[in-house]
């Protein structure tokens, strides 16, 4: 099995997270690589996916879901996990007394 960790980052955190995947599944012997989505032209190498992308304001990265839509036939072929990474603070209610965990999960997209 060869496992491509793809991911869309806005200050490198999710890659951060992207490549440990990738290291931790290669250190288990699993063939791994990180890539960013910008650089994946073709999932037919994989036999499995991670899909990561930051969230701000309950949503990924345009390149995220760009790459998800485009590659959206070979994924359905495939094993897919998918993980979001992005700000939350330590304050366990926001500004209007709104529990963060749940104003911090990611919304769909209407597209």
């Amino acid at each position: 099995m060869r496992i491509l960790v793809a991911y869309a980052t806005r200050h490198g955190a999710t890659a951060g997270i992207a490549e440990r995947l990738a290291s931790r599944f290669a250190a288990d012997g699993i063939p791994a690589e990180a890539l960013p989505v910008t650089a994946v032209d073709d999932v037919a190498l994989y036999d499995a996916v991670v899909l990561g992308g930051a969230a701000y304001m309950g949503h990924w990265l345009k390149e995220a879901t760009a790459f998800a839509k485009r590659h959206r036939q070979e994924l359905q072929d495939r094993k897919v996990w998918l993980f979001s990474s992005g700000p939350l603070g330590n304050d366990a209610v926001d500004k209007a007394g709104e529990d963060v965990l749940h104003s911090a999960r990611p919304r769909s997209s209407p597209n």
